[in-house]
């Protein structure tokens, strides 16, 4: 028995089998998103162009949500985007939300936020990697930021635990 002729028709079996539906449905996703998100734009984007919990189409909320089918990071809360809009459990006012440690307003908070996604971007672009693990965004966030808009580069699964399974 020859192992390559098996591994042919295993080839074979799957390739008349293979559904490509989900795999459509992530490419038309991340096409969406960057029609929606050009590159060249996010220098321009404004806290409600980017924040999720507006009601309203957003860079986070296309991010999270949108894009799904490409990568999945719902199940963390907001604070993955670093500023949102919503409620909290002890404060039920919907308003900005931030996270300390991108500043003490809104519009530092969303500052910063911009300025680590447009480093994120370059960081990615240039494959500098300590400069995207030093970026103050979240893990999983920056992970499928740059799978959206560099899938040669890096791969669209943004869990250490789903990695650790290949």
């Amino acid at each position: 028995m020859n192992v390559a002729t098996n591994y042919d028709d295993d080839l074979r079996t799957f390739s008349k089998a293979f559904d490509t539906t989900s795999e459509d449905k992530a490419l038309s996703a991340r096409g969406h998103f960057l029609l929606s998100y050009p590159l060249k734009e996010l220098k321009n984007i404004t806290i409600d162009e980017y924040v999720i919990g507006k009601g309203t189409p957003s860079f986070c909320a296309s991010v999270e949500a949108k894009t799904k089918a490409w990568a999945n990071i719902q199940g963390a809360t907001a604070n993955k985007f670093g500023i949102y809009y919503g409620k909290i459990k002890s404060d039920p006012t919907s308003r900005y939300r931030y996270t300390k440690k991108f500043g003490k307003t809104k519009k530092e908070a969303f500052n910063r936020v911009k300025d680590a996604l447009l480093n994120l971007i370059q960081a990615g672009k240039s494959k500098k990697y300590r400069d995207i693990d030093e970026n103050p965004l979240s893990q999983m966030f920056k992970a499928k930021i740059l799978s959206l808009y560099f899938p040669s580069i890096y791969l669209n699964i943004c869990s250490s635990e789903h990695l650790e399974k290949i």
